[in-house]
């Protein structure tokens, strides 16, 4: 079990994603997972919580408002919802990917929540694809 690498420069969408618009509820950088907080800001999906919302991830920052992979707080962000994200590395393809008991990273095995946010089209692309269980139900 373990968290898969990530280069933050090196992270895009490819064609066929889907991202939307958010808000960093902390500081965030390119590359993490997140999820949609209460207070109507992304913060880094969490899987070692009790049961709430940053145990429900929603997608992937994928980018800032300036191009930096650092997003300060009250920034607006990038999140990639459904789709393939590159700027991965060392995943095997077909391979699913879980919601991580470290904060905004994505592992190779389940965690205490078995939740799949993607699988591995190659060894450096995810596809975004989050599971829409309910992580308390699991």
């Amino acid at each position: 079990m373990a968290d898969i690498t990530v280069t933050a420069a090196q992270v895009a969408t490819l064609p066929g994603a889907i991202t939307r618009r958010h808000v960093a509820g902390g500081t965030l950088s390119v590359g993490q997972l997140v999820s949609l907080s209460t207070d109507g800001y992304v913060d880094p999906a969490d899987g070692n919580v009790a049961e709430g919302t940053l145990a429900r991830p929603i997608g992937i920052v994928v980018a800032s408002y300036d191009g930096e992979t650092s997003i300060a707080s009250g920034d607006p962000v990038t999140v990639c919802v459904f789709g393939p994200v590159s700027g991965f590395s060392s995943m095997t393809p077909g391979d699913n990917h879980y919601l991580s008991d470290t904060a905004g990273r994505i592992n190779d095995a389940v965690g205490t929540y078995d939740k799949i946010v993607g699988y591995a089209e190659t060894a450096s692309v995810l596809f975004v694809h989050i599971e829409q269980v309910d992580a308390s139900s699991t």
